[in-house]
């Protein structure tokens, strides 16, 4: 039964201390897109723009890449940890979004993706208007590695643009725990589908890669489980 002043609940008892999200946040409008982009980009390093993929850009980037390469970030954590009231859920029924999160030791495996220099201004105001909807994220330039084995000697250094979670952003949403996640996944849609199956994309799409995801991987099989 849904609660009176709350997100309604998933599949199951849903737990009375999930953080949900107090409000939404509202888009930024064009003239806030055009000072973020051009702030990051002031800072970008020569050469072509790299954009380091560690969710749904892998499979679906925003713009159409010149070129591809598996790659590494160390000291970051790919993470459910934002609220998705539209794209993967509801403000009745949220769902969960990936973002990186700073983590010493860590290593989160994507993919490198190279804006095409005849297309970079397009590309980049595309890849703005997508990642940059409501702020949740901040642009940072990270260095990853690439190569066919990006962990190996022959690694190749490159610096990278991504999207790291804000974690002052109202849509922030802290450490779960397995269990939570799998029942707020299991039981959230919105305009772009479940968002189990945004999960299950991301599982499949990251063994495709060359970087599968072991937590992911149970995470999934916890949400199949509720779902069934």
């Amino acid at each position: 039964m849904p609660r009176e002043n709350g997100p309604e609940t998933g599949p199951g008892p849903q737990p009375d201390d999930i953080p949900w999200p107090a409000g939404r946040a509202e888009p930024l409008d064009a003239t806030a897109l055009a000072a973020s982009r051009a702030a990051a980009m002031a800072r970008r390093p020569a050469g072509p723009v790299w954009v380091f993929g560690y969710g749904s850009l892998i499979w679906s980037p925003a713009f159409e890449p010149a070129e591809r390469r598996r790659a590494v970030l160390h000291g970051f954590r790919r993470a459910f940890c934002f609220w998705t009231v539209s794209a993967r859920g509801t403000p009745k029924r949220p769902g969960l979004g990936l973002g990186l999160e700073a983590a010493p030791g860590a290593r989160c495996g994507g993919v490198a993706l190279k804006i095409d220099g005849a297309t970079e201004a397009t590309d980049i105001e595309r890849l703005w208007a997508r990642e940059m909807y409501t702020a949740v994220y901040r642009p940072a330039w990270v260095p990853v590695s690439t190569a066919e084995a990006p962990d190996g000697p022959d690694a190749e250094p490159l610096t990278a643009l991504t999207f790291v979670i804000d974690p002052a952003h109202p849509q922030y949403c802290p450490p779960l725990g397995v269990d939570r996640q799998a029942r707020i996944i299991a039981g959230a849609a919105g305009k772009f589908g479940p968002c189990a199956d945004y999960l299950a994309d991301m599982v499949a799409h990251l063994a495709e890669a060359g970087e599968p995801d072991a937590e992911l991987e149970a995470l999934l099989e916890r949400v199949q489980r509720l779902r069934d």
